[in-house]
């Protein structure tokens, strides 16, 4: 699709939606009047409603008394009737003439019944009746009921009579005196008289009303209405029915409140209303006319507003592309923010050494910023305003007005007197840093909108880039007139051009290269080759890298580069750009870094001095400079002693004793020769050509070492060995790799040291173990020892399911002695006792010393059901320690006993302290009546219950 129809189709879908929100101004207050007014008229309409139902029950409920009160009559007139009939207590005889008579002109003064008949005590055979065609049976009573309030009265069912030819309700009354049925009269009641409406006031009789006999739900006006052949009731569609029922009768009133009825009543009042709803409506369709055209007036000022700040995007986008340079670029944003977004003031301004803001383009009312002063810091009041905190915080500031900006009071003044009323500052960010704020002046409040906002943030950014790209075409003019990487243009792999520093860098005049083969910048064909290999990727990625390229300089050095292939878009698709990088002293830096870092991988993985030599010699020649590295050692006789060796060449080093003894002389004497004497470093760059006339000049020829350099290594304060390095380049020793050299021998130096100091510090750590766990004088296992010893011998019971044995050995007699033949002597007897008894022990077994004459034998390794007699066995055996007096002093000898107290584990406990308590318990228990005892050594289970006392350990 074309631009002008994606044109078009915009401009329709902007008329619709502006047609759209045009006519939703209008329909939404209009919807909204609606929908008020139709929940009024709703309520209105409900409470008519309920009006008309309280009407019709009200008047359903007067017509239902009316037919009550017409009952109530009828029944009294027939008590009346029933009255005038006492006479002899026979009443199953006929009537005498004088009752009939008298009836009659009872009836005469009635002319409301149609007939009258008197009934026998059996309320169903007549005794006389008015009627013109006698029968001898009436209605059966079971067809009557009993009327609740008045227990003698009867009414039937509303039926059609024949003989009288209308519908009619059957009434009858009983006598009864003394608890005796009498009589029964009866008479039926005109139904039409009985429904008459008549009686009730106009006002009521507006109402259709449906009288319902609630004994069999029949419609008693319906009858009727069938009677005189209409049916009024069936146009009437009704909303609702309203019942009232008969007071004492079973029957009830219904009202049919057909919806028209509701409707008049409805709209009585619904013109008044209806005419103030209009009004509102007009009122607010008035009202909403005035804001739509307000808001519409105020839409286009704030279209127009975006259209002239977009109109300042623009602009100022395209001078942040095409500018030059950044003080033109920053004043020609200023103008256009005065010319084209119509601010008073527009400036960027940027901090100096004292923290003050100066300007760096400013245009309008330049004015108010005279003797203005705005600063950085946020410590004085001048620091508290838009530009200040954007400044610090990096974040843009929308003042809508300077009236209500407390922060901006120190300009508010001069502000307001030049008609300013808003600003805003925003940053201007340069290297992801804030580099300067731009801010602006309005004449107008609270004009800075979401829309207006984000326009002058990406205006901002535009800033940026534009200074990015100034800076940028800065710095390329700069590198391309200070390269230090050699560019050529290359067609058909004929060089085009060269700048200075690519000939500079081959050692050749300016412009040597142009119009000759690139083959003519390596070192040899291979690279040539390597370098063609590249040209398909070239082809296909549009650009290559190649590291590491040999190339060859004119006085025949070989120079490291690495190239990079740019391929250029053109009718033949064959010319490229490249660049070379000199990266020699970057190869040679990295690789002396690598021996470096492989010489201190070798001191710190060593645990020996040899495997510290080899592993510094393997490392050392794995991507390295060197390509051989030994370590050797020269005797007093002159003869080397290699002491680890690597690389090429170093399996028949020893060869070169030949050339080491007293007849060489000092001018063909050996770099190494001349490092071991002078106990200092010697290197020799070219030690081929230097030893033409060495006997080893071939060893030296066929390993190729072309540059060689021996240090001393030094352990200690004398020298240990000497380090050579051989290398198969000339001249790699400079001041650099002498230093890494230096370097390596000493780092083999310390870490030497450092075996040497760990080995001298593990020795005596052992020495010192040991004399922390054994007795000084015995040489036995002491307190601490034995502390340890036990838990674990423990542990090994239990997993062997073994017993162990647990004794306490206190010397009988020992203190006399001390008191005899003194301290001296008293050492010496436990010193051979502490000999005696390890002599006794199996192997398993352990004794300690815990202080003076007191010892801890273990005896591991006894089975659970034989423990006790293992013990025995043993102790009999240890007896024979005491049983041979000891030499104590020249020529005297003295004499001790034993008292053991054993405690067996698991038998006797499980947990050490324990057992040390029961077998400190049971060794006082032996030595009790140690003249009567018949053994030296008692069991912890021999005890009982005996609480243990204070633990020995």
């Amino acid at each position: 699709m074309s631009t002008s129809s994606f044109s078009v189709f915009g401009l329709v879908l902007k008329n619709t939606k502006k047609r759209i929100r045009s006519v939703l101004n209008y329909a939404l207050p209009v919807a909204f009047v609606a929908v008020c007014g139709t929940a009024i008229e709703f309520d209105e309409y409900q409470h008519a409603v309920t009006d008309v139902n309280e009407a019709a029950r009200r008047d359903s409920q007067a017509y239902a008394n009316l037919i009550m009160e017409r009952l109530d009559t009828r029944f009294t007139e027939l008590d009346m009737a029933l009255a005038a009939l006492r006479g002899p207590d026979d009443r199953t005889a006929p009537l005498s003439p004088q009752v009939e008579l008298s009836l009659r002109h009872y009836l005469l003064s009635r002319p409301t019944y149609l007939t009258f008949s008197v009934l026998g005590a059996d309320g169903e055979s007549i005794q006389w009746s008015t009627s013109p065609r006698k029968k001898s049976l009436a209605a059966p009573l079971r067809n009557f009921s009993i009327i609740p309030k008045m227990p003698n009265h009867f009414l039937g069912s509303v039926h059609y009579s024949e003989n009288l030819g209308t519908v009619v309700l059957p009434m009858r009354v009983r006598e009864k005196d003394d608890s005796k049925t009498g009589f029964f009269l009866g008479s039926p009641y005109r139904l039409s008289r009985f429904l008459d409406e008549q009686d009730l006031p106009s006002d009521y009789r507006k109402w259709e009303f449906v009288v319902v006999d609630t004994r069999n739900g029949q419609s008693l006006t319906h009858l009727l209405r069938m009677q005189d052949q209409v049916d009024p009731l069936s146009s009437i569609k009704p909303e609702m029915v309203a019942q009232a029922p008969v007071p004492g009768y079973p029957f009830v009133v219904q009202v049919l409140v057909s919806s028209s009825r509701v409707w008049r009543n409805y709209t009585q009042q619904a013109l008044a209303r209806w005419s103030v709803e209009a009004l509102i409506l007009a009122l607010l369709v008035i009202a909403g006319e005035f804001l739509i055209r307000r808001r519409d007036r105020e839409q286009m000022v704030h279209l127009r507003r975006l259209t002239d700040f977009n109109m300042f995007m623009a602009q100022a986008s395209q001078c942040a592309s095409q500018a030059n340079n950044e003080a033109q670029l920053l004043q020609e944003i200023c103008d256009m923010a005065i010319r084209y977004a119509h601010f008073k003031i527009a400036l960027i301004a940027q901090p100096d050494e004292t923290q003050r803001f100066r300007m760096l383009a400013i245009s309008g009312a330049q004015t108010y910023m005279e003797n203005v002063v705005i600063s950085a810091r946020a410590d004085v009041p001048e620091g508290q305003g838009t530009i200040g905190q954007v400044w610090r915080s990096g974040h843009p500031i929308f003042n809508a007005s300077f009236l209500n900006n407390a922060t901006l009071a120190p300009w508010k003044e001069r502000a307001l007197g030049l008609g300013l009323r808003s600003n805003t500052a925003l940053p201007i960010y340069r290297d992801g840093k804030v580099w300067a704020v731009f801010s602006v002046y309005h004449e107008k409040s609270d004009i800075f909108d979401d829309q207006v906002q984000i326009l002058l943030k990406e205006i901002c950014i535009n800033i940026s880039m534009g200074l990015d790209r100034i800076y940028s075409q800065q710095l390329r003019s700069a590198l391309l007139d200070n390269s230090v990487v050699g560019i050529l243009l290359v067609q058909d792999r004929i060089v085009q051009m060269t700048n200075s520093y690519a000939t500079h860098m081959l050692g050749m005049p300016s412009g040597a290269l142009v119009g000759k083969s690139t083959a003519s910048l390596y070192a040899d064909h291979g690279e040539f080759k390597r370098i063609a290999e590249c040209y398909a990727q070239l082809a296909q990625n549009r650009e290559v890298r190649i590291e590491g390229v040999r190339l060859a300089r004119a006085d025949g050095q070989i120079l490291i580069a690495d190239c990079s292939g740019v391929q250029l878009s053109d009718l033949h698709n064959n010319i490229s750009v490249w660049t070379l990088e000199d990266v020699t002293s970057r190869d040679m830096a990295r690789r002396l870094y690598h021996a470096l870092v492989n010489a201190a991988d070798a001191a710190l993985l060593a645990t020996d001095a040899e495997e510290l030599c080899s592993r510094a010699c393997a490392d050392l020649v794995r991507d390295t400079l060197f390509h051989a590295v030994w370590i050797g050692r020269v005797h007093a006789t002159g003869q080397l002693e290699v002491v680890s060796r690597a690389g090429e060449g170093t399996e028949g080093i020893e060869q070169i004793n030949q050339c080491m003894g007293d007849y060489c002389s000092p001018s063909l004497s050996l770099v190494v020769m001349r490092a071991w004497k002078a106990r200092s470093l010697v290197y020799s760059n070219d030690e081929l050509s230097e030893q033409a006339n060495n006997p080893c000049f071939d060893f030296i020829r066929d390993n190729n070492w072309r540059a060689v350099l021996s240090t001393p290594l030094w352990r200690g304060d004398q020298i240990w060995a000497i380090m050579t390095f051989a290398s198969p380049l000339a001249h790699v020793f400079d001041e650099q790799s002498i230093a890494l050299c230096k370097r390596v021998a000493s780092l083999l130096g310390h870490a030497l040291d450092k075996l040497d100091v760990k080995h001298r510090i593990e020795c005596l750590q052992e020495q010192e173990a040991q004399r922390a766990r054994h007795d000084v004088l015995t040489g036995l296992p002491n307190r601490l020892a034995l502390a340890e010893y036990l838990p674990q011998a423990l542990a090994r019971a239990q997993r062997y399911n073994t017993s162990v044995a647990i004794g306490l050995i206190d010397l009988d007699g020992f203190k006399q002695v001390n008191d005899t033949y003194g301290h001296e002597a008293g050492d010496r007897l436990l010193q051979q006792l502490g000999e005696r008894l390890q002599a006794l022990l199996r192997q398993t077994d352990y004794i300690a010393r815990l202080g003076g004459d007191e010892f801890v034998v273990v005896l591991e390794g006894l089975a659970m059901t034989e423990a006790a007699a293992q013990v025995e066995a043993v102790m009999n055996t240890l007896h024979g320690a005491v049983e041979q007096p000891f030499p104590v002093l020249e020529g005297t000898t003295a004499g001790v006993g034993m008292s053991v107290g054993l405690a067996l584990y698991p038998q006797d406990g499980t947990e050490v302290e324990h057992l040390l308590k029961r077998a400190d318990m049971a060794m006082y228990r032996a030595k009790q009546n140690k003249k009567t005892r018949e053994k030296w050594w008692f069991l912890a289970n021999h005890l009982g219950d005996e609480a243990p006392s204070t633990p020995t350990l």
